[in-house]
């Protein structure tokens, strides 16, 4: 079996001789470009979406990926599917600034026969935008998307021209919706010559069609402000992907940043080695597995002290001051995800009795069509509020040599790490600063 074969089967070892190899010796190596191509496909270790329940540790390494594409461009920098793969690599760690500059000079190479690609790259620069807060110039971009690929179109679309538009009219949507334009975001998706069932788009009308009836739940006259004397702060530490100490240290940065008396609990099957500081639940019992465990937030019969509760997910970094979140009424607030059209809950603030359908309403048929708990979530409770963009931020969503200065210059307070690196992961910069 051939090296490249042995990389292909999963073979640890030959991943590490393939870059022993690459590194000192390779003139030695036949073909370097399928070999970097074929290391670039073993870090990513794409395998569709997770239906794990995220129980383990993604064993993904984009930096390495990365890595190998920037040689596979520097020697055949006019491969154009390869640059935008590039820069793609470069938007999954958090490089939008140069994923921006790489896209930009692509689009300019590229010529204007090649619609599908011109397209494809003008959706990943609005992609870059929108996860950059430049929300005015990403949405003109997804308007550029429409107005130069529909006219190309055939009076049918083919699937893969239905996924693509489908991303693109949730994206531009979920603009108009983050913005507080429901109505505009009901008519894109609603006046779009084409039918198109998808899922990310389905929840955006949804959510789009909730919020211009009802408004947010911040707006309700039954909104109460959060008063941080009469909180609980919770996470969940369910199976064995998470030890004691990131409780721990979750618990010392909430107190760090958080005033008021709140409550600090944890829910868990295993409370050996957390501080006793902090408050014990216990859901041995629960019958849910990885994120799904959550559900127990919103049992009725879950023993909290107090009405609202403040949810933060173990692989969460406390950055600054928490006091923002007596500003705000509840309801129910959430994070919008940074990259994708739909919720992340990492970090929630809800009412008890207002989050409770999210139990309540749960059946076993769900738990098998869906991924996780967010997207339940969407499902179950499309007209929520969302979180401010400048607090509450995904780690992704910066440059990875941001430091402690432009972190505070951005108003982050809270950062989630959803997929990895994981905080325990990372030994310099901020995050060992504040992940402590």
């Amino acid at each position: 079996m051939s090296l490249i074969e042995r990389i292909q089967a999963g073979d640890p070892e030959a991943v590490q001789e393939a870059e022993t190899l690459l590194r000192d010796s390779p003139e030695e190596v036949e073909d370097s470009f399928e070999l970097r191509r074929v290391l670039v496909k073993n870090y990513i270790n794409w395998k569709g979406p997770r239906r794990d329940a995220g129980v383990s540790d993604l064993q993904r390494d984009t930096e390495s990926a990365l890595r190998h594409m920037r040689a596979l461009h520097a020697v055949h920098p006019n491969m154009h599917g390869l640059t935008h793969q590039m820069s793609s690599l470069l938007i999954e760690t958090g490089r939008h600034g140069e994923a921006l500059r790489v896209l930009e000079d692509l689009l300019k190479a590229v010529p204007e026969n090649k619609l599908g690609l011109r397209m494809t790259i003008l959706e990943t620069i609005a992609k870059v935008l929108a996860v950059q807060g430049v929300f005015d110039r990403a949405a003109a971009m997804y308007e550029k998307v429409f107005s130069s690929a529909l006219a190309a179109c055939g009076p049918t679309l083919d699937e893969n021209q239905k996924a693509f538009f489908g991303s693109v009219l949730a994206r531009l949507a979920r603009i108009r919706v983050n913005t507080g334009d429901y109505a505009e975001a009901v008519r894109v998706i609603e006046e779009f010559p084409h039918a198109i069932d998808l899922t990310p788009l389905n929840n955006t009308l949804k959510r789009a069609r909730a919020l211009l009836r009802d408004g947010p739940p911040s707006q309700s006259p039954d909104a109460r402000p959060v008063a941080l004397d009469q909180l609980t702060v919770a996470c969940v530490k369910h199976g064995t992907k998470y030890g004691a100490d990131y409780v721990n240290r979750l618990y010392a940065m909430v107190r760090r940043h958080l005033p008021g008396n709140w409550r600090f609990v944890c829910l868990t099957d295993d409370p050996e080695g957390i501080h006793p500081e902090v408050g014990i639940i216990d859901i041995s019992n629960n019958q849910f597995q990885g994120w799904w465990a959550k559900l127990a937030l919103f049992d009725p019969q879950t023993p909290f002290a107090d009405q609202t509760v403040l949810y933060l997910d173990l692989d969460t970094v406390v950055v600054g001051d928490m006091g923002f979140i007596a500003d705000l009424k509840v309801g129910f607030y959430v994070l919008e995800h940074a990259f994708n059209p739909g919720y992340n809950s990492s970090v929630m603030l809800f009412d008890r009795t207002f989050a409770a359908p999210v139990f309540e309403r749960f059946t076993k048929s769900d738990l098998d069509q869906l991924t996780g708990d967010q997207d339940w979530l969407e499902e179950c409770m499309p007209g929520i509020d969302t979180f401010q963009r400048e607090p509450v931020r995904i780690y992704k969503s910066f440059e990875p040599d941001l430091d402690s200065a432009g972190l505070a210059q951005a108003g982050a307070k809270i950062v989630t790490f959803p997929t990895v690196p994981k905080p325990h992961q990372i030994s310099h910069g901020w995050v060992p600063e504040h992940w402590r």
